[in-house]
C-alpha cells in the first residue's frame, strides 16, 4: 500500500497530471473532460516538438516544401523536422579536414534531412541552427553552386521544374549518394516535391516488407498503386545489400524516425488516395 501511494504521489507531480488539474480548477472541467482535453494537448506536443529524436539530432519548425515564395512566413504551414547536428564522423571530418569542410557537410545534411520530412530551410534558418552568421551560409552555398550541385534552399525549391515521373531511376541516384540537385539536373529538372515524395514512398515499403505485410495492407497504409508497391519491393530486394546499407538506413530514419509513426498512420500519409500509375518511368 505504501508503494501505491508513493506511486501515486509521484504520478501526481507529472506535468501530464499538472495540466489535468490546471484545466479542472481553471475551465470548471470533470475529470474526464480534463483527461480527455490533456492527452490532445500531449498528442498535439508530441507531433510538434517531436519524441523520436536519435541522439545529436534536434528538432526545428521549417515552412513546410510545398508552401510558395512570396507569401507571408506568418501564414505559411510549418512541419516539425529532426535535424542531425552531431554524427559519429563529424569528429572525423573536423579532425581531418578542419571546421570549415564540417560546417559545408552539416549545411548540405540539414537541408536534405529536411526535404525529406517536407521541411524547406532558408539561409536564415541554417544560420541560427549552427549558430554562424548569414555570409557563412551564403559563402557555403556559393562553394556548391560553383561544383555544379546548388542548394536547395526555400528560396530555390520552387525555382526547379516539374518534369516526368523517373521514380525507380531517382531512387537508385540517391542510393548512390548523389544530390537532389545533381538528380534533377541528369533527369531534366525534375521537381523536388515529386523527388521527396517518391523516396517517402519507397521507404515506407522497405520499413513495411521489414514487418512482412504485404502488398495489399502497404497499399491501404501508403496509398499507391500495388504495381508501384510491386516495384519498390523488388527494387529494394535489389538494394538491400551491404554497399547501400548505410544509406537505406538513413532514408528509413530520416523518413520516418520511430517505428510508432508507422502505427499512428491508419490512413494514408498523402492525403487522399489518388493512386499513381506503376510504369511510369
Amino acid at each position: 500500500m505504501k508503494g501505491e501511494a508513493r506511486a501515486k504521489r509521484l504520478t501526481d507531480k507529472t506535468a501530464w497530471h499538472t495540466i489535468q488539474a490546471e484545466l479542472r480548477r481553471g475551465y470548471n472541467l470533470s475529470p474526464v473532460e480534463a483527461q480527455v482535453l490533456a492527452d490532445r494537448v500531449q498528442q498535439l506536443v508530441d507531433e510538434q516538438m517531436g519524441t523520436a529524436r536519435q541522439p545529436g539530432q534536434i528538432t526545428y519548425h521549417a515552412i513546410a516544401v510545398d508552401e510558395p515564395p512570396g507569401k507571408p512566413l506568418q501564414a505559411c504551414r510549418t512541419v516539425a523536422v529532426h535535424l542531425t547536428l552531431v554524427t559519429d564522423e563529424d569528429g572525423q571530418i573536423w579532425a581531418s579536414q578542419g571546421p570549415q569542410a564540417l560546417r559545408r557537410v552539416r549545411v548540405q545534411r540539414l537541408i536534405y534531412e529536411a526535404l525529406l520530412q517536407d521541411g524547406a530551410l532558408s539561409q536564415e534558418d541554417l544560420a541560427a541552427i549552427l549558430g554562424t552568421s548569414r555570409k557563412t551560409i551564403q559563402r557555403i552555398f556559393a562553394e556548391f553552386r560553383e561544383q555544379g550541385q546548388p542548394l536547395p534552399s526555400r528560396g530555390e525549391i520552387q525555382d526547379i521544374g516539374r518534369g516526368v515521373s523517373h521514380k525507380i531511376p531517382i531512387i537508385r541516384r540517391y542510393m548512390q549518394d548523389m544530390s537532389f540537385t545533381r538528380i534533377s539536373r541528369e533527369l531534366h529538372q525534375h521537381g523536388m516535391v515529386s523527388m521527396v515524395r517518391y523516396l517517402r514512398h519507397f521507404a515506407l515499403v522497405t520499413i513495411l516488407e521489414d514487418r512482412g505485410l504485404s502488398s495489399e495492407q502497404m497499399q491501404s497504409i501508403i496509398g499507391i498503386s500495388q504495381g508501384l508497391i510491386e516495384e519498390y519491393r523488388a527494387l529494394y530486394a535489389e538494394l538491400n545489400v551491404p554497399i547501400y546499407a548505410r544509406t537505406l538506413a538513413r532514408l528509413k530514419q530520416t523518413v520516418f524516425p520511430s517505428a510508432s509513426d508507422l502505427n499512428a498512420a491508419p490512413e494514408p500519409l498523402t492525403g487522399p488516395v489518388v493512386p499513381e500509375k506503376g510504369g511510369n518511368r
